[in-house]
């Protein structure tokens, strides 16, 4: 898998010292990733290192039956027990009454609720549920829409969530946004429950709100219970709407109750673009122009370590008129002039560009959930290439999988070769023109794999380099690393006392150098003894000297 590098600080690439801490970092014995300089009190010759997944290229998920010709990025996979549960978005183009001609769901394509699950998280079944009559039939894997779950039509964006609060009828949680509901107000989210993930009901009318007819959350918003705070996280779309574009960005807010969290409207930003993002000048405003956002969230609170949570934003770049040359003379769609229920028409917030353009998957991480990292900020998930069915925008899917080799971890997207927003006229007609249209217009979910603990490793450079941890106290008999030093690279590990002075047998000459190794939980030794419980309790601090190796998560393993 491609890495990415980038430096995080140049404080970490310097041997300069931190005051000592008054007070041990209690790790305990669990997990620990590398997100920021936590680890990194001193440091020479590493670096923190974003890693790639692997693209499988499978169609996890494909278009198959009339009520999903395309399978949208309102997604979620959860493992529970021993079954892979995915629920997806499943949209369908407007079908007529073949007496009438009426249509049968009047807003154009129509989306639903798909649900599918599997044994392994490779192979999927989509189980015919008979919850919901489709076209004149009731076999279909529908759970939300088309009546099913209470609701008709007007479903945008849903995630689900497992709430260890809920007692087991209403274990599985959906968040929904839903347009048009009769009985539900259209300016908020909703939140449905379900004892299996298959039979929902709502629980909770407008668990965050909005006022504005200028705000709208269309997008896959997440709840989780954050364990750490022990209060529910929610993380939503919010549009700051400088001049001359929507400005869609990451807000979060949290509740002791599912039903207390902020107005969307004033929820408090965490991810959002800024200057080293990409804007392009307006001679004629003489002004900046903002020409991307970042779309959607996908925000996890990592399972397997302390203090992890990652979020994976869709970069989304605009094809704006007054700066791309060979859409400079079209008339465009202009998404900010819409028509409300009475035939109105919204006022326009001054952007004259067309609500399209490509998108990829992003990466960042953060400690607390609030202050987040972007690194060198380039693709997590990059498009495919021309002809391929995800060369035109992707999106993560809300979810983190583990593998059932134990060694591995699955994510999913929704890779397209369509455009955002493609079919509006006279955009997509102008897009087409230049050769940007979709060759097989596909929507449709992808497996991803990475390594557990893989999302950032601390690399040696090949001649070597090396770290020393701040003063640390931990529970455990034995030292555990998460380590990739494949043909040539090697680490060794001394133990020090708060006052950076090695510990009798614990010695850089001490420790059994480790080579010729790629495992999960590498134990360590020094002169081949392992057991590290003496030092249990006390105050101590690891240092790592290493050459041409990543170095994922570290644990003192009971």
């Amino acid at each position: 898998m491609r890495a990415i590098w980038f430096a995080l600080l140049a404080t970490l690439a310097a041997q300069t010292a931190l005051p000592a801490q008054s007070n041990p970092l209690d790790v305990d014995s669990r997990r620990q990733v590398f997100i920021d300089g936590r680890f990194l009190e001193v440091s020479d010759g590493v670096e923190l290192v974003v890693h790639q997944p692997v693209k499988t290229n499978e169609l996890t998920i494909a278009p198959e039956h009339p009520w999903e010709t395309v399978i949208s990025g309102s997604s979620t996979v959860i493992k529970a027990g021993d079954v892979y549960h995915l629920w997806y978005g499943a949209r369908a183009p407007k079908q007529r009454d073949p007496d009438t001609g009426e249509p049968m769901w009047n807003k154009g394509r129509f989306q639903s609720l798909a649900y599918a699950r599997s044994q392994d998280g490779i192979h999927w079944e989509k189980p015919m549920l008979g919850l919901a009559e489709i076209f004149g039939s009731k076999e279909n894997n529908i759970v939300l829409g088309y009546g099913a779950g209470g609701v008709k039509e007007g479903l945008i964006g849903t995630t689900v969530f497992l709430d260890p609060n809920a007692v087991a009828e209403e274990r599985f949680r959906q968040l929904a946004y839903v347009r048009n509901p009769p009985a539900l107000p259209a300016s908020a989210l909703h939140l449905f429950s379900s004892p299996d993930g298959i039979h929902w009901s709502l629980t909770r009318k407008s668990v965050i709100v909005f006022e504005s007819k200028k705000h709208h959350l269309d997008s896959p918003n997440v709840i989780f219970w954050d364990d750490r705070i022990r209060k529910y996280a929610a993380y939503i779309r919010r549009n700051l709407r400088p001049p001359g574009s929507q400005g869609r960005a990451v807000a979060r807010s949290e509740s002791d109750h599912l039903e207390r969290f902020m107005n969307a409207e004033v929820t408090p930003v965490v991810l959002a673009v800024d200057h080293l993002d990409p804007h392009h000048y307006d001679s004629r405003e003489e002004r900046n122009v903002q020409v991307m956002d970042l779309y959607t969230n996908a925000t996890v609170k990592y399972p397997w370590a302390q203090d992890a949570y990652y979020m994976f934003p869709s970069a989304y770049y605009h094809y704006h008129s007054r700066f791309l040359r060979e859409f400079e003379n079209d008339s465009v769609y202009d998404f900010e002039s819409f028509w409300d229920k009475k035939g109105e028409t919204m006022p326009r917030e001054g952007q004259t560009a067309a609500n399209t353009g490509p998108l990829d998957i992003r990466f960042a991480a953060s400690r607390d959930g609030i202050d987040w990292h972007r690194y060198d900020r380039r693709a997590f998930v990059d498009l495919g290439m021309k002809g391929e069915f995800d060369s035109k925008s992707n999106y993560m899917i809300l979810g983190l999988v583990p593998a059932l080799n134990g060694r591995e971890m699955y994510m999913y997207y929704s890779g397209s070769d369509q455009i955002h927003a493609w079919g509006f006229q006279p955009q997509s007609e102008a897009v087409r023109r230049e050769g940007l249209g979709p060759i097989r217009n596909i929507r449709a979910l992808s497996r991803l794999v990475l390594r557990r603990d893989g999302f950032i490793s601390v690399r040696a450079s090949y001649p070597g380099g090396q770290f020393t941890t701040p003063v640390l106290k931990f529970e455990g008999r034995e030292l555990v690393l998460n380590v990739d030093t494949s043909a040539l690279g090697t680490l060794r590990v001394e133990i020090l006392d708060e006052f950076d002075n090695p510990l009798e047998g614990f010695r850089l000459a001490d420790c059994d150098r480790i080579h010729t190794t790629n495992e999960m939980n590498r134990i360590v030794t020094w002169h081949r003894q392992p057991d590290v419980s003496r030092l249990a309790g006390k105050p101590v601090k690891l240092r790592f000297v290493m050459n041409d190796t990543d170095l994922y998560a570290f644990q003192f393993r009971q």
